[in-house]
């Protein structure tokens, strides 16, 4: 949803994501890196499939929630 939320409400804006954190499979940590992850990808133009080829914390929140 990431991609979206930043599309809809701009750069200045509260992502309330705390259930996606906590319900990572890596714990609060994997899911804090797997967040961080995507907002990068978004505000450097790229796809979330093509950050989580790079970064396995995001993969396995998008094979979790969608979107891989």
């Amino acid at each position: 949803m990431v991609p979206d939320l930043i599309k809809d409400f701009g750069l200045d804006s509260v992502i309330n994501a705390g259930g996606g954190i906590h319900g990572h499979p890596d714990g609060a940590e994997g899911g804090a890196k797997a967040f961080r992850s995507a907002v990068e990808a978004v505000l450097a133009g790229k796809e979330l499939s093509e950050a989580a080829a790079e970064e396995e914390t995001l993969k396995k929140a998008l094979v979790l929630w969608g979107g891989l």
